[in-house]
């Protein structure tokens, strides 16, 4: 679990945390229309943040991230869960200045973000199949950027309460069928809690508290 720490100081100052929320997500491309809408899933890991200076910062995360569809053939109302690993790095600018309890900071923030699949399951749990039991129908990786805002509340002892809202873009063909183009596509909204770890020095590579 990672996380960084918004601090008014001009030092470079490191933190780590948890994060939790929800992503409401679909797949766009050549399966979207009418039939296809959106799904809530549930995204958690861990963050950290290197604020280089007091406006500007790194954050990255790993986080597990549940994706996918809910479609609509026939009658029926069915849902494709695919269930990933993503690694963001986004580039964060803050605004306002402070750092004592009860700072309110927005922010802003995008960069990419790549993902690897651990399981694309249907409503019963079972591994989604191509037609004939021709394989499964997507692809292990995935890749895409992410673009967001937020809030910064400040707690005491420098920890910060994180409040993120973001679209995730994906960017890669998805789809193992030949001439059918598949993305990702996210809203999610995550909550976390930033812990300082210390500042980090340069010269001697080291971080102190």
């Amino acid at each position: 679990l990672f996380s960084f720490s918004l601090q008014a100081q001009r030092k470079r100052n490191l933190s780590l945390g948890p994060l939790v929320g929800v992503n409401v997500s679909t797949l766009r491309g050549d399966l979207t229309g009418s039939a296809t809408t959106y799904k809530a899933g549930l995204v958690a890991g861990g963050f950290f943040n290197y604020s280089i200076k007091e406006t500007f910062g790194i954050n990255g995360q790993v986080v597990y991230s549940q994706l996918g569809r809910t479609y609509k053939p026939a009658s029926a109302t069915l849902k494709e869960r695919l269930n990933y690993l993503q690694i963001p790095l986004h580039a964060v600018f803050f605004f306002g200045k402070g750092m004592s309890p009860g700072t309110v900071r927005p922010k802003l923030f995008l960069g990419p973000y790549v993902g690897f699949l651990l399981a694309q399951r249907n409503d019963d749990g079972n591994e989604l199949q191509l037609a004939n039991n021709a394989g499964v129908p997507y692809k292990s990786f995935d890749a895409g950027l992410n673009l967001g805002g937020g809030l910064n509340f400040a707690l005491k002892n420098q920890s910060w309460i994180n409040l993120d809202l973001k679209y995730g873009l994906g960017l890669v063909d998805i789809s193992r069928v030949d001439n059918l183009l598949i993305r990702n596509g996210a809203f999610s909204a995550t909550l976390g809690v930033s812990f300082p770890l210390g500042n980090y020095d340069e010269r001697n590579r080291t971080i102190r508290r």
